[in-house]
């Protein structure tokens, strides 16, 4: 029987990236994908620096994307602007995106078996055990040296571990669809209601991905949520394909690491995609979980996840809180429109996934300190 480094339960993009970095690193590793084909989800489909840095640290094109300058708030006749202050994001179909990491992973050798589940494992000690099942019947065994758990929001192999902790916020969900028109913005574009927010992104020379978050409970009705936005509908061309639904988006964890097993991306934990630095997240999370199992000190991941996702636990959280109080939202849009270099750094410090944890609190929280220092007055 084949003994691979790496198991890795998930073939989104988080679970190709730790593949992919595996070969970079000598490993061997072999993916498990339920889906024969392409797998997708709802996503905003904007690729926020930190995504595009991991990405090409793994070598994989994004020969087609455009460029995004930053990120702008609507909120009626409110806007405000915070271009990324160092490199810019780019915005890629989710489907190209798939294809082009696939096609890196096919070229790094990694074993992909596509339209197989992973049904249960256990560790011995030594090894990982895993069986899997093939879509058309029949059963196998894999073995290998580390469980990796990319298997998203709705992660088996973290349910299995037991390391699930029940959410604390009230359930978030979101929904997706592509409109061909023209893009009219080089930004990714948030439009913010009571209900929702509307994110925005120019996806091609004739086609915008629009996505929408709503909190509280789950939405009866695309079209009903995006009928509270007028000024984007008229904007609007012909919809193109169907719509796609993610969440609840909260997954809270005891821990990413256990004995023979790893959690990296959506399966590690999630807050919610208000801040568009999901993706970022996960490829990050999933170069440190490569690095450190094969410098031989995987117990290390732990805190190196901890460091990742800190400032993404704090601008989020910032968000949601803002998000949820029209009046909040409303003077917080209105001061980062008239102060743009502290909108920059905001942006800048939700896309920085590599700041060390000492510069977190030295850096984040100083261009935070009037925003937050103004919501408190607000209240």
């Amino acid at each position: 029987m084949t003994a691979w480094d790496l198991l890795i339960s998930g073939g989104g993009p988080v679970g190709l990236a730790t593949a992919i970095a595996a070969r970079r690193r000598g490993l061997s590793a072999v993916v498990v994908e339920r889906n024969a084909g392409l797998p997708d989800k709802a996503c905003g489909e904007g690729l926020m620096p930190g995504a595009v840095a991991a990405l090409h640290e793994l070598g994989v094109s994004l020969e087609g994307s455009l460029e995004l300058r930053g990120v702008r708030f609507v909120d009626g006749p409110l806007v405000a602007e915070g271009e990324f202050p160092g490199a810019r994001g780019r915005a890629f179909c989710r489907r190209r995106l798939m294809r082009a990491l696939r096609e890196r992973c096919v070229a790094s050798g990694v074993e992909l078996l596509a339209g197989h589940t992973l049904r249960d494992f256990e560790y011995d000690g030594r090894r990982v055990l895993a069986s899997v099942t093939r879509a058309g019947g029949g059963a196998l065994t894999l073995q290998g040296h580390l469980l990796v758990g990319a298997d998203g929001l709705r992660s088996r192999v973290r349910r299995q571990l037991g390391l699930e902790l029940p959410p604390r916020q009230a359930p978030r969900f979101g929904l997706q669809r592509h409109y061909g028109c023209v893009p009219w913005t080089d930004w990714v574009e948030v439009h913010w209601d009571e209900l929702a927010e509307a994110y925005v992104t120019p996806l091609g020379p004739s086609e915008v991905g629009v996505a929408l978050l709503c909190h509280g409970r789950q939405p009866a009705s695309f079209d009903a949520l995006l009928d509270r936005f007028p000024r984007l509908v008229s904007r609007l061309g012909p919809a193109l394909g169907r719509v796609r639904g993610a969440g609840p988006f909260e997954q809270r964890v005891r821990a990413v690491l256990a004995p023979g097993a790893a959690l990296v991306g959506d399966a590690a934990g999630y807050l919610d995609a208000i801040s568009g630095e999901g993706l970022a997240l996960g490829l990050r999370s999933a170069l440190a979980l490569v690095e450190r199992f094969a410098g031989g000190e995987l117990w290390r991941y732990a805190a190196d996840h901890g460091r990742i996702t800190a400032s993404y636990q704090l601008m989020t959280q910032l968000m949601l809180s803002i998000g949820r109080r029209p009046r909040w939202r409303r003077w917080a849009i209105e001061q980062l429109g008239r102060h743009p270099a502290l909108f920059s750094d905001l942006v800048g410090v939700a896309a920085d996934t590599r700041a060390p944890a000492r510069s977190l609190f030295g850096g984040a929280l100083r261009p935070l300190a009037p925003l937050l220092a103004g919501v408190c007055a607000a209240r």
